[in-house]
Parts: structure tokens; C-alpha cells; sequence
């Protein structure tokens, strides 16, 4: 939270708080809590000698047994940066420490954090473990932010594990280091590793009840209304907006939705009224996920799956595919844009496209065909298309900057007759919100290969069983590492293109790094660290509108540290 240059400001309230003097409100509100809570539970810090420690056999050996080796991985990223991780339980006890840094570990030893030593607010005040089981968040105590006085060189960013079903604390996982260390991003990198952690308890504890989670997430966060899921062992979640239905309603939605296998729209007569629920049904019948929305005069139709043509696993992916169809089904217009080579089209058709091939039932249309036909003679065979009942899907539209009134005018006519997907090569989702705007129609952003390297592995493969299936290409791990932390400027044609390369080479089974084109493995895989810190930044670009100093200003960084990461990141903004 504070920098080594508020350090002495720090002090200073600290100093006057511990003398009874009113610190002033400067300081954080949670900060001047955990103080007071510190003060309460010990008096002065002068009496804080020492960390008490407990017996190694009162410690939970199966906690620790479960999270071994996530944390032992993030322990292997963290190799070289001076830095110590921690796993204390939910009472504040250090189950185990890893740093590959002797130094850290020394740091440690002498501060007292060693196997056993309670970390507790009430043991030893303010402290980044201790504190953040108080307050149930994650928090960053630096310097003479702490309580106790032989805390005053350290840094602490600390986050708690939640378990995903039961809400209750687990554990809480701790970045240690000195105040002389770069704080900027440690924050955004425990709260990652406190999330990898809670997804390992679904792995270790219930496998299947992962999947159902991560949907519910993800739908609850795109969904205005009420959301309930299903799993496995009668699994039950239920969104905060679900708050007022009554254990019939969830019953009888339950009952609805008992064994689907297929993604389906039903209606219901519940306590709140008539209302449409969308069922999400999950692989390997994982269970369901329903997302209620009240009754309009047009529902009534049960939509269509997810196109099951289309190659991609990620879930970002699999809710863009789900949501083009279902614009599809409600013949609503859509604008699909995103980078050259992003997969526009193929989401448009609902399976992969090749332009030499035609595609049976879909009219295709070329926004870059009026150079050659003519601007009248193209918009008439366009207006002839949306009259009809046949999807259109319209390519390049941003060939037609000087006739989007035109063609707003067609998408405003024909509302409804026929599905209409319109695709637009942009640079970023602003660009593409403001052509949006302009036609009138919503916007779907498609996004780039770089930030899908859950797809990648899964896109190879199609790729390479479409191009030589008797090759039985298989991707070894380390050229996946490599294709996954390449920057994939060309998208999907690019990955095609080394798809090619390697059966062209007469590779056959397993893909060696060295097998892969110079363009495709030039690039070292990123650790964890720093995928964190490429997403954290990526995300503060996109709140600031691709602002380099706002950025810069949200990330408590300098301007040219975001510049230089950008490079290094290969990011745009």
C-alpha cells in the first residue's frame, strides 16, 4: 500500500497513533483498524519481542499436502527475485515457506517466519498474513506499516483462500519481501496465486464441481438477472440476484433442467412471476447453469447450443460462440470485430471458414466487392440478401467507412427477416464500439490468439488433423510453452501457417520446439509472474482507455515502466 518514499509519513502517523495523538486521516481506514485491533490485543509494540510459534504436529498436514505443488510452481516462477512465498492456515499458521533465494530465507529466519510461527493479528499485529484473515482481503503491509517493531524492513502483500463452495477460509498465501522491493505489482500476483489455489481445492476435493463453477462465475457476471447452478452430489449455487427465489422455485427450476444434455431456453411459473430460463448444460455432465430473465411478448422459442463447430475450450470462448448464437437464432443483426485473422467469420458461420469453399444456406458477402461491381450495384444485391430468409453474413465493413448510413439504413429496414453478421477488422474494442454505434447494432469483441493460450494447444490440433491427419501431429510441451507466449500478430492464419510449416518439414507425432518456425519460438514462455503482470497491465490499459500516463497512474508506476513493459509484452494501447 505505501512506497518506500511515504515511508516517513508513515512513521510519523504511526509514531502519533502509538502516543495516543490523533493520526489524522491520512491514514487508510483498514490500516488504522488493524492498528487499533494490534494496540487492543497488545498494548505497545515494544511488546512484541518475539513470533510465538506452535508445535509442527498441531500443524494440517493434509492443507499443506493439497497445495504442495501449486505453491512449490509459483515458488519456481519466483526464482531470482529475492522474494519468499508463504502458506499460513486460517488460524495465521506458517504451514511452509519456498524461496529458491538464500538471502529471503535468511530474511525470514531472523523475522521468526518459520514452520509453526503464528502470524496472527493477536500474536504479532499488523502483518500481511494476520491481517488479511482479519479483514477477509488482500492486503499489502509495507515498512512501518506494520505493528511490531521488527517488522519495519518488510513487505508483505498477503491474499486469503476461499473455498469455492463453502465460502469458509482455507488459508492465506504471502508474497514476503523487503521494503527495497518493487511493489507495484505484487498485489494483482498473490491474488492470482490465492486463485489458483481455490480452483485446486475443486481439483483435489470435487473434480466435477469446477467446471459447473466456472460457469456459474462467468454467467452470473454477464447476466443481469437471477442465476442458478447445478452440479454433481446435489451441488446448488445461487447468485446474489437469485436472493429472492424460494427453495420451490429453485426446486422446480431444478426439476426443468434435470437432465439436459444440450444448451435449451424453457419457461417457468415461479414465485417472481413467468420467466424465460436460459440452461447452459456442461460437458461430461458437470450439470447445468440457468440464467433467468423475465417473459417478453417475442420469447418463447428454445434457442440453439454453442455452435459445436467451432475449435476452442477457454470459457471466454465458448460464451462469445454461445452469445453469436444466439443472436442468430433471435435474427438479431450483430457486429463481429477483432483483428485480422481473429476467427471473425468462422464465429459469423458457426463452423471454421475457408474462402474457397462455399458455405451451403449462408449468403457471404464482401464489403471490398463494391470496388469492383459498384457502390449501387452492391448495396442492392445486399438489400436482396437481408430480404430473404437465408443468415447474411457481410465481410470487411470497414471497406464501407463511407457508406455506414447506408448500410444502417438496410439493417434498420430488414430487422428481423434474417440473421445478419457483419464482420470488422479493428484495432482495439474501441474502435470497434464506435462503427457499432454508427450501424446501430451491438458488438461482439472477438479476442486476439495472444490472449487465448487456453486455445492454442486445441486449435493446433484441428489445424493439423484438417492438414495431414495421417502425420498425427502432437504438440510436446515445450513447443506448446512456446506457441502459448507467442504474440501471434497474424492470429489464427498465422498458426495455420506454422501448422504448415511443420507437416511441410515431414514431421510426424510428437512437435519439438525445434520443429517450430524461428517466428514461433524466438519468444521464451513467460512465467507465471510475468503473465500476471502482462494481464494487470493489460487491464489497466483498458481502463484508461489505452492512456500510458492514467495507466501508469492506476499501476502506482512510472510512465516509462509501462512503456518498456508494453514492449517487452507486446501490447498495444
Amino acid at each position: 500500500m505505501s512506497t518506500r518514499r511515504g515511508a516517513p509519513r508513515i512513521e510519523d502517523m504511526r509514531a502519533q497513533f502509538l502516543t495516543a495523538a490523533d493520526p489524522g486521516q491520512a491514514v487508510p481506514a483498514h490500516l488504522l483498524q488493524s492498528w487499533l485491533r494490534s494496540k487492543e490485543a497488545l498494548g505497545v509494540p515494544a511488546n512484541v519481542r518475539d513470533v510465538p510459534r506452535v508445535d509442527e504436529d498441531l500443524l494440517d498436514s493434509h492443507l499443506l499436502e493439497m497445495f504442495q505443488a501449486p505453491m512449490a510452481r509459483v515458488s519456481e516462477d519466483l526464482h531470482g527475485s529475492g522474494m519468499g512465498l508463504l502458506l499460513a492456515d486460517a488460524q495465521g499458521r506458517i504451514l511452509q515457506r519456498w524461496s529458491h533465494d538464500t538471502a529471503a530465507m535468511s530474511y525470514l529466519d531472523r523475522l521468526g517466519t518459520v514452520r509453526g510461527a503464528v502470524l496472527s493479528e493477536d500474536a504479532v499485529g499488523t502483518n500481511g498474513v494476520g491481517t488479511a484473515i482479519a479483514t477477509g482481503k488482500s492486503v499489502q503491509i509495507a515498512g512501518a506499516e506494520h505493528f511490531a517493531d521488527f517488522y519495519q524492513t518488510a513487505l508483505c502483500t498477503g491474499a486469503p483462500v476461499w473455498h469455492p463452495i463453502t465460502g469458509k477460509l482455507v488459508a492465506v498465501v504471502t508474497v514476503s519481501a523487503t521494503t527495497s522491493e518493487s511493489s507495484g505489482l505484487l498485489l494483482p500476483l498473490t491474488n492470482s496465486v490465492a486463485t489458483q489455489l481455490e480452483q485446486h481445492v475443486l481439483d483435489v476435493a470435487q473434480p466435477g464441481a469446477r467446471a459447473m463453477l466456472a460457469a456459474f462465475l462467468e454467467t452470473s457476471a454477464r447476466h443481469a438477472g437471477p442465476v442458478v447452478a447445478f452440479g454433481p452430489d446435489g451441488l446448488t449455487m445461487r447468485s446474489q440476484r437469485a436472493g429472492d427465489l424460494t427453495q420451490t422455485d429453485v426446486d422446480m427450476i431444478g426439476h426443468l433442467c434435470a437432465g439436459m444434455r444440450r444448451s435449451a431456453q424453457v419457461s417457468a411459473e415461479l414465485s417472481i412471476g413467468t420467466v424465460l430460463v436460459d440452461v447452459s448444460a456442461l460437458d461430461g455432465g458437470a450439470g447445468v447453469v440457468a440464467a433467468l430473465r423475465p417473459v417478453s411478448r417475442s420469447s418463447g422459442v428454445r434457442t440453439a447450443p454453442a455452435p459445436a463447430g467451432l475449435v476452442g475450450q477457454s470459457k471466454s470462448w465458448q460464451s462469445i460462440a454461445h452469445h453469436v448464437s444466439r443472436r442468430i437464432a433471435a435474427r438479431q443483426a450483430l457486429l463481429i470485430a477483432g483483428e485480422s485473422g481473429s476467427g471473425k467469420t468462422s464465429l459469423a458461420l458457426g463452423r471454421p471458414y475457408a474462402p474457397a469453399v462455399g458455405v451451403d444456406g449462408v449468403v457471404i458477402m464482401h464489403a471490398a466487392e463494391r470496388e469492383i461491381t459498384g457502390d449501387r450495384a452492391w448495396l442492392q444485391r445486399l438489400a436482396e440478401a437481408v430480404g430473404g430468409s437465408a443468415p447474411v453474413v457481410v465481410r470487411g465493413v470497414e471497406n464501407l467507412d463511407g457508406h455506414l448510413a447506408a448500410l444502417r439504413t438496410l439493417v434498420e429496414a430488414h430487422a428481423g427477416r434474417s440473421p445478419l453478421l457483419l464482420t470488422l477488422t479493428a484495432a482495439t474494442p474501441a474502435e470497434a464500439q464506435d462503427v457499432a454505434a454508427r450501424l446501430g447494432v451491438a458488438v461482439q469483441w472477438v479476442p486476439p490468439l495472444r490472449e487465448r493460450a487456453a486455445d492454442i494447444a486445441v486449435l493446433w490440433h484441428a489445424f493439423a488433423a484438417r492438414r495431414a491427419p495421417g502425420l498425427r501431429l502432437v504438440l510436446g510441451e515445450e513447443a506448446r510453452r512456446a506457441l502459448e507466449a507467442s504474440p501471434w500478430p497474424g492470429n489464427l492464419a498465422e498458426l495455420r501457417a506454422v501448422v504448415d510449416h511443420v507437416v511441410a518439414s515431414g514431421r510426424r507425432g510428437v512437435v519439438r520446439v525445434e520443429d517450430l518456425p524461428d517466428s514461433a519460438r524466438g519468444q521464451r514462455a513467460w512465467s507465471m509472474i510475468e503473465r500476471t503482470e502482462m494481464e494487470t497491465i493489460r487491464r489497466a490499459l483498458q481502463e484508461s482507455g489505452g492512456n500510458r500516463s492514467r495507466a501508469a497512474e492506476l499501476l502506482g508506476v512510472s510512465r516509462a515502466t509501462i512503456h518498456r513493459k508494453m514492449k517487452t509484452y507486446h501490447l498495444s494501447g
